[in-house]
């Protein structure tokens, strides 16, 4: 029996999950397939990366709930996992933001005025696990806030390339979540290794994997939705794994280029 950790807290904001369901977890706390933290990681420093966004369950004055990415002034990319089941009336977006606990300097936090998720998103197989968020307000643009690019469409990665995921999760598996934004290094996992690893129907050429061996580095509980960056650019969205940095089970993103007609046909970029 397969017992997967979704990257998230986006389980939280829903109905208590089926029994089969905790079978598998996304990385939010959905930390299983779909939510997540990030472990052996470190402090970023304030704006290093102003495209990382808060999602608020509970609308502008709420509490983390997952992570994204602004691509416009408007527009937010995260986890299909984090808004299922979710209103834009009870959402909310902190741009600007690197403590989890004070509001910071150029801190803006907006409602949601539109969810838009992908609609082969699939909450058992966590695959097209991707999200737009159309904003109320445009975010105000600074040194703090910022938007990522997108890839080309069907761009792919070599195994080995290094890559940096973001994210204020759990730094430990079922830890406290991060006062500071956090960053961690990991390498691109071949697809035919991460099937491997985790079986050779869980793993969608539309998902990428990433991690160590050994394990000790990887998103987390919190995590999901989040950035992960090959480069200046967003190539995938925290998704899902087993457990946080496990030896032996890379964590698992949305391939954000398989996505990004999917993106450019919804938003207005």
């Amino acid at each position: 029996m397969k017992v997967f950790l979704i990257l998230g807290l986006a389980a939280l904001a829903t109905a208590a999950p089926r029994a089969s369901q905790l079978l598998k977890n996304p990385r939010s706390t959905p930390l299983s397939r779909g939510g997540g933290r990030i472990v052996g990681g470190e402090d970023a420093y304030y704006g290093e990366f102003p495209h990382q966004i808060m999602l608020l369950r509970g609308g502008p004055d709420g509490s983390l709930m997952c992570g994204g990415s602004l691509i416009s002034a408007n527009w937010v990319v995260t986890a299909a996992h984090c808004c299922d089941g979710q209103s834009a009336s009870r959402l909310g977006v902190a741009v600007g933001s690197h403590n989890l606990y004070s509001d910071d300097d150029e801190q803006e936090n907006i409602q949601v005025s539109r969810v838009v998720m992908h609609e082969s998103y699939d909450d058992w197989t966590i695959t097209n696990d991707i999200c737009l968020l159309e904003l109320e307000t445009p975010a105000t643009m600074g040194s703090k806030v910022g938007t990522i690019g997108l890839p080309s469409q069907n761009e792919e990665y070599d195994e080995g390339t290094m890559c940096t995921v973001t994210g204020w999760g759990t730094t430990s598996e079922g830890g406290s979540l991060a006062r500071v934004l956090q960053k961690v290094d990991v390498p691109v996992v071949s697809d035919d290794n991460c099937r491997d690893a985790y079986g050779q129907n869980d793993i969608a050429d539309s998902m990428i994997c990433a991690g160590l061996d050994q394990g000790g580095k990887d998103s987390g509980q919190g995590d999901s939705g989040g950035p992960f960056m090959c480069g200046n650019q967003l190539s995938g969205v925290v998704s899902w794994g087993y457990g946080c940095a496990e030896a032996g089970f890379p964590g698992v993103y949305t391939q954000t280029s398989y996505f990004v007609d999917w993106v450019n046909s919804h938003a207005s970029l």
